[in-house]
């Protein structure tokens, strides 16, 4: 995760705009619905299998990537777990670095969501993670960890992850009554669950790397109060500001933004701005 800048100044630059990631994100994730008597968890073969049930026999979805979860059934030595581990590390931060580089993409499906055209957010949506995963496999970590797993642990990992999914794309045909179902649709309901874990990726790579920037650019707002026009061209600065820096700003770079928001204001603004900085810096001795 990027360090969090330790001045409020150094916080200016704020991204509203990924909003929609998790609004989005937390809307489609399908699976059987939380039961509120379904007693605790039970998992069937606990070191064999990654499917897990309550005691009614409710299929229970696991909080993180089945690729990740099977890593840590296979009984690795240190050296090659913390390889794997470098392995997932490392789509998570693509999958940040991915976001940065689609800022615009981010844009127009913030637009449309505030717009109420739903259906045009998802399929920017659907784009972003088709442009990132490219064949949108449900199982995308298993190729980089055949680089660093052996043959019969790879083997294991493969057959834990597929035996997951075909539990629940069953639960999830269950859940909608749906009894006997072909290949075409088992796979219309793959891809749909796959898609839904790329949204979570998504939240959590916002959450961890990118929510202090919409934090920031709120506490800013809520200071100099701008107008519509001047919050526009503070989404814009900092959209450029990310994709220029990568979210490893120097404080050259960090000081470059926050003057031109600075210089873009009002005067009656640029007071409130000064105002809202500097009371952070010079505390109050009275």
């Amino acid at each position: 995760m990027p360090p969090t800048p330790r001045t409020p100044i150094a916080l200016v630059p704020a991204l509203a705009v990924v909003l929609v990631v998790t609004c989005l994100a937390g809307a489609r994730q399908d699976g059987p619905a939380d039961d509120a008597l379904r007693g605790p968890s039970v998992p069937d073969r606990q070191a064999e299998t990654l499917v897990s049930r309550t005691m009614t026999g409710r299929f229970v979805p696991l909080e993180t990537r089945p690729e990740s979860a099977a890593v840590q059934r296979l009984g690795l030595d240190e050296e090659t777990l913390e390889q794997a581990r470098k392995v997932i590390e490392d789509r998570a931060f693509a999958v940040t670095m991915h976001l940065v580089d689609h800022l615009d993409t981010i844009r127009e499906m913030t637009d449309a969501n505030i717009a109420g055209q739903r259906e045009q957010a998802e399929r920017l949506f659907e784009d972003l993670w088709s442009s990132f995963d490219g064949e949108t496999s449900r199982s995308p970590l298993l190729k980089p960890l055949a680089g660093v797993l052996g043959a019969d642990d790879l083997e294991t990992a493969r057959r834990l992850v597929d035996e997951y999914w075909e539990a629940w794309i069953d639960a999830d045909l269950r859940s909608r009554g749906v009894a006997d179902a072909d290949e075409q649709t088992r796979g219309r309901v793959s891809r749909r669950l796959a898609f839904g874990l790329f949204q979570s990726e998504v939240r959590d790579s916002y959450e961890t790397s990118l929510r202090r920037y919409q934090q920031a650019i709120e506490g800013v707002s809520n200071a100099i109060g701008p107008t519509p026009e001047q919050r526009q061209q503070i989404r814009l600065l900092v959209i450029d500001h990310i994709k220029a820096t990568r979210l490893k700003a120097t404080p050259a770079q960090r000081r470059e933004t926050n003057l031109k928001i600075y210089r873009m204001l009002d005067d009656e603004r640029k007071e409130k701005m000064f105002e809202y900085m500097t009371r952070f810096v010079i505390p109050d001795e009275g």
